[in-house]
């Protein structure tokens, strides 16, 4: 446990892609509540995509919708904190 908190909690390039990640959902679902035209919500759905076919019927779009673009961001910084990890280790050794 100690040795992958430090590694997780100090991934630059993992947080710019993840917080990337977040503002282009953020944008995509604002532009869908100002153009009411049929498919504009489409990007936000498909940002959310595979997480949000895997929500049953009974929960709202308005919460899965969300919760799986905040999935999606974890599981973006977590690989790329991994990718990150590995990498350094890789240079590291002569």
């Amino acid at each position: 446990m100690l040795l992958f908190r430090p590694m997780f909690l100090r991934s630059k390039v993992a947080a710019v892609v993840a917080g990337l990640y977040l503002l282009t959902f953020i944008s995509a679902t604002v532009y869908a509540y100002f153009d009411k035209s049929t498919f504009s919500g489409l990007p936000a759905v498909m940002l959310t995509w595979p997480w949000v076919d895997y929500f049953p019927l009974k929960i709202p779009t308005i919460v899965a919708v969300p919760i799986s673009a905040l999935l999606n961001a974890a599981l973006i910084y977590f690989v790329l904190a991994i990718l990150s990890s590995l990498l350094r280790r890789v240079v590291r050794r002569p």
